[in-house]
């Protein structure tokens, strides 16, 4: 016997069918000869009716007709007040026939009617005789299926809880792995663990979209993942090249994000902004460096379902994550094109220049006319061989120096260059380096 059984509606035909419950109430009618049905609290049928061939069309023609369903109603109202079983008589145009009706009850919310139905004098008799054994077996009924509808309970919700801390612990171990590979730059295995998210999210398409600024409420596609794998047909299934969210959505999604499923997704959303591709949908906003800049948006475009807290927490963090990586990435690359522009600025410059980090003295740049001069590339070594630090303390003897301490001029005889050399060094910040020195190096006047 499966415990899988629905916590919302317990009562339903599928419920009926795999506790068995039809065939014990079937075999006591069987038994006394007697027609049966068992109804829920609308009239529909839970068990179907079953007994002695002989009027079965014609109990089955009672139950169906909407002519009884107001003495049903009756018997069901009466039910609910006394909470006991019942035996009348029914206004189906034979005087012989009578009518017994047991209430089933779970967790003592009345669900359902066991109906007892003799159609002759010899089954009235033996209806009457077998009544309190009927209303006594649907106490039994009732107290066995509140039991097993308990236990299942406590059994779905025991499965939930492990499968809840199983995901849990599964998208720890994903977020400490992509926090380390992004802290190490490495783009490859970011990728990588971006499908373990996707997986573990048991998603169709994880896609990750920028504003257009030249197209102003155009998006761009600027990566993707896919189950099956990227492809012109995976695209197909989720691009969209317009912001098709109405603006309530649009600010939401700025806000804090957008969260839709079975339990709030309308047929217009579906038809109009997901044109019938989509099922179930979150989408996050991505901020880098403070900039509201696209969105990451997880897709499931298969079956119907009901995103959990769990899940929720892992899309935001995961966004979070890409958005850090983005982040890092841009910085890079602004740090790369300011080293490129100051290095492109210092090597047009006619006279030598050298840069170097102050508290580590590393040549950090050589301009070519100062290589030309030496005869070689020193970037890397120790500045020492070329101009060795002058301590602040010297100003006075031959090093002037600015209010704050930001430019010194000095004279140095320099090795390399044979000759003695007027220098103007300026101190600045300059990103990872920290403070770095750029020596202007020019022949004594």
């Amino acid at each position: 016997m499966s415990d899988d059984f629905s916590t919302n509606d317990p009562f339903t035909p599928d419920f009926i069918c795999r506790t068995r419950i039809g065939d014990i109430i079937n075999g006591f009618a069987s038994v006394c000869e007697l027609y049966s049905v068992v109804l829920d609290i609308n009239g529909q049928i839970l068990v179907e009716p079953t007994g002695p061939k002989t009027y079965l069309g014609e109990f089955y023609e009672i139950i169906k007709n909407p002519k009884y369903n107001g003495m049903y109603f009756d018997i069901v109202n009466c039910i609910v007040d006394s909470k006991q079983s019942m035996y009348s008589e029914i206004e189906d145009g034979n005087p012989e026939s009578r009518l017994s009706a047991a209430p089933i009850f779970l967790n003592g919310r009345f669900y359902a009617t066991w109906l007892l139905y003799a159609q002759n004098k010899e089954q009235a008799e033996r209806l009457f005789k077998a009544f309190d054994k009927q209303a006594d077996m649907a106490k039994n009924l009732s107290e066995v299926l509140t039991d097993l509808h308990n236990g299942s309970i406590m059994n779905v919700e025991e499965a939930s809880m492990r499968n809840q801390l199983h995901f849990e612990r599964q998208s720890k171990n994903v977020m400490e792995e992509i926090l380390r590979v992004v802290a190490a730059g490495d783009k490859t295995n970011v990728t990588a663990l971006y499908d373990r998210v996707g997986r573990l999210l048991d998603l169709d398409y994880m896609v990750y979209y920028e504003f257009d600024d030249e197209r102003p409420g155009f998006m761009k596609l600027v990566n993707y993942w896919a189950k099956d794998g990227k492809s012109e047909e995976a695209v197909k299934g989720f691009a969209w090249n317009s912001d098709h969210f109405d603006l309530s959505m649009q600010e939401m999604i700025r806000e804090q994000g957008l969260v839709i499923d079975k339990m709030n997704m309308t047929n217009r959303m579906r038809v109009e902004i997901f044109r019938g591709k989509t099922r179930a949908i979150m989408v996050f906003p991505l901020y880098i460096n403070g900039t509201y800049r696209g969105r990451m948006i997880f897709i499931e475009s298969t079956k119907e379902r009901i995103w959990t807290k769990q899940e929720i927490g892992f899309a935001k963090e995961a966004t979070e994550m890409l958005a850090r990586d983005l982040t890092i990435e841009e910085r890079l690359r602004n740090r790369a094109e300011s080293q490129r522009s100051i290095v492109g600025l210092f090597d047009g410059v006619p006279v030598p220049v050298v840069v170097r980090n102050v508290e580590t003295g590393k040549i950090l740049f050589v301009n070519s006319v100062l290589k030309k001069k030496i005869g070689r590339d020193i970037t890397g070594e120790d500045s020492s061989i070329l101009v060795p630090p002058v301590l602040q303390e010297f100003e006075g003897y031959g090093v002037k120096g600015s209010a704050n301490h930001n430019n010194i001029e000095y004279k140095r005889f320099i090795d390399l260059l044979g000759g003695n050399y007027d220098i103007k060094e300026t101190f600045i910040k300059w990103g990872r380096e920290g403070e770095i020195s750029v020596l202007v190096i020019n022949k004594e006047s």
